[in-house]
């Protein structure tokens, strides 16, 4: 039976590495054979925007890792990301990486509660 861990994330994708890392942890888990939930909320939901591309040479664009996590995981990996977070900052569904899914608060916490693990970031 596998593993599943959930990896909630709060904080944006760029100016700490705690969004940088929890990608970094959820794709680690992946690698171990785990299923893997990525759930994006309040100022971590920009990492899921389509198409970034980060000022600075220090950061990688984490919409990228986002896919290649979604596409390395396949049905074991999963994006979820808070609508209402999204409404709040004027994002558009159409504005995400393609395979993430926004969803309610309550969607997001009945998925963290089904985890056997979770991270928070």
């Amino acid at each position: 039976m596998a593993t599943s861990l959930c990896v909630l994330v709060d904080r944006g994708p760029y100016g700490s590495i705690q969004a940088a890392e929890a990608i970094r942890h959820a794709n680690g888990a992946l690698a171990k054979g785990w299923e893997v939930v990525l759930a994006l909320t309040d100022d971590a939901v920009y990492a899921a925007l389509l198409g970034q591309s980060p000022s600075s040479g220090e950061w990688v664009s984490l919409s990228e890792a986002l896919s290649q996590f979604i596409q390395g995981g396949k049905e074991r990996a999963a994006v979820l990301v808070d609508s209402e977070a999204l409404g709040a900052r004027g994002i558009s569904d159409a504005d995400l990486v393609p395979g993430t899914r926004p969803v309610t608060m309550g969607e997001m916490a009945a998925t963290l509660a089904r985890c056997q693990r979770t991270l928070i970031f």
